[in-house]
């Protein structure tokens, strides 16, 4: 497939499998617009910091520039490293940004420039960490520290179950916020909430930035493409359309949530898998891991082993009481993590794109990221605060850069926009009946493929 907007044909040409080669903090190459550009030098020049052009070293990464940055505002300071065109694509490519597209991102800039507000911070961000953590840590302690806990295991089950909770909620919060950079302009502090994602649950924050930022939000329920629809040939469960069908889908929504209660443990092991033994996530490829992600990966992992598994039964807890307590805290954290995701995407009321023969998706990437998409329950604040923002999450898509807590100043402007330009916006009205069509997707999609269609 080639980039149909390429204008300058000059310079040295570079198949996606050559820009692929320059991926190493020595040697770092990105594509835009078919245009590629040497960035080496820039590294640790990037107000960003260096950490996110070390991941995008090697890519076409047009979507994930224009999304980041005011669209042709950084062309300028690009020119400088063009060095050639970019001939082939390894993935699916999007046209220019249409005019829905810039009148979104206009609409938005313009009100923050409006109201003089921090995109990328306020007061309620800080009080939600520190609930976050300080809810972690004390129910961790309360479990195996305190007397009056210890001696009754039914306020050693709540506490767990209030410690999977603050888990789930850390990789909603912190996590999130820190793989979008919509926490301060500050890379060191995103690094760091980062990194407490390795260190408190386990699983690695530098998988994820690989999974979610250069593969969900870029190529959102784009079969083969978007990380969080890897699947298997065959799979535990069919949640594509274009996914082929078996018998044992049948009835599928009945047994297949239950699985669910095992995504933190699934995630753990597949970190490992991904980063030392496949070299991708999907169709994602991983670079060369700097000493910074490899210190975090790994003592991440020790830690958390640490501080969940060994010191409980080193400090004379039971050896089934540590595993019932850690299995309860894990199956609370998951489950809530994986149903919150399943609601807004994989539905049966949104879109499924596939590129065309020569590899284009033949729509803009912000009207994809709307209809791609499934929101619920704007005006319950508890529900937002307890879902990290994710009932926005078309807002959330088109503008991850910016804050989780301006989502509710800025959701009825993409509303509007929508309205305006008659794309289709996908809403429920609670957390429940965003459920529920998750359920009801899993069900329609177990069917045989003609009963399918008569049920539609």
């Amino acid at each position: 497939m080639r980039y149909t907007t390429i204008e300058n044909n000059s310079g040295k040409r570079f198949t996606w499998q050559e820009l692929a080669k320059h991926n190493k903090p020595n040697d770092a190459y990105v594509a835009v617009r078919g245009k590629v550009y040497d960035i080496t030098n820039f590294i640790e020049r990037h107000p960003g910091g260096d950490d996110i052009l070390l991941l995008a070293a090697g890519r076409d990464i047009t979507q994930a520039f224009e999304t980041y940055h005011e669209l042709g505002k950084p062309d300028v300071i690009l020119k400088k490293f063009f060095v050639g065109t970019l001939t082939t694509n390894e993935l699916p490519i999007f046209p220019e940004p249409s005019e829905f597209h810039r009148a979104m991102k206009k609409n938005v800039e313009e009100y923050f420039r409006k109201t003089e507000i921090d995109p990328k911070n306020s007061t309620s961000i800080w009080i939600r960490y520190a609930i976050i953590y300080g809810t972690l840590i004390g129910s961790y302690y309360a479990q195996f520290y305190l007397p009056y806990v210890i001696e009754r295991t039914w306020l050693q089950i709540i506490f767990a179950i209030s410690l999977g909770f603050a888990c789930a909620q850390l990789g909603l919060n912190q996590l999130h916020d820190a793989s979008h950079f919509s926490v301060t302009n500050d890379p060191f502090v995103w690094k760091i909430l980062g990194a407490t994602h390795d260190f408190f649950n386990g699983a690695s924050y530098l998988v994820w930035l690989y999974q979610h930022a250069f593969g969900h939000h870029i190529y959102t329920n784009i079969a083969e493409c978007d990380p969080d629809l890897v699947t298997n040939e065959p799979d535990i469960r069919r949640i594509k359309p274009n996914q082929r069908w078996y018998s044992r889908y049948i009835n599928q929504h009945l047994f297949v949530p239950m699985l669910y209660g095992f995504l933190a443990t699934k995630v753990r092991f597949q970190d490992i898998n991904i980063l030392y033994f496949i070299g991708s996530n999907d169709k994602i490829r991983i670079n060369p891991i700097t000493t910074w992600h490899t210190c975090v990966f790994w003592g991440g992992k020790v830690f958390f082993v640490i501080y969940r598994i060994l010191v409980p039964l080193m400090i004379g807890s039971s050896a089934w009481k540590v595993f019932l307590l850690f299995a309860i805290a894990d199956i609370v954290s998951s489950y809530w993590l994986a149903l919150t995701f399943q609601a807004n995407h994989v539905v049966d009321e949104v879109e499924w794109p596939l590129p065309d023969k020569d590899g284009f998706i033949q729509k803009d990437w912000a009207e994809m990221q709307v209809v791609t998409t499934q929101d619920y329950a704007h005006e319950s604040g508890f529900i937002t605060s307890i879902v990290g923002s994710l009932n926005y999450q078309a807002v959330h898509h088109i503008f991850p850069q910016i804050s989780q807590h301006h989502y509710h100043r800025i959701g009825p402007i993409v509303k509007e926009t929508c309205r305006e330009f008659g794309v289709r916006y996908y809403y429920k009205d609670t957390l429940w009946e965003a459920i529920e069509s998750h359920i009801k997707h899993l069900r329609l999609l177990g069917l045989k493929p003609e009963d399918h269609d008569k049920s539609e």
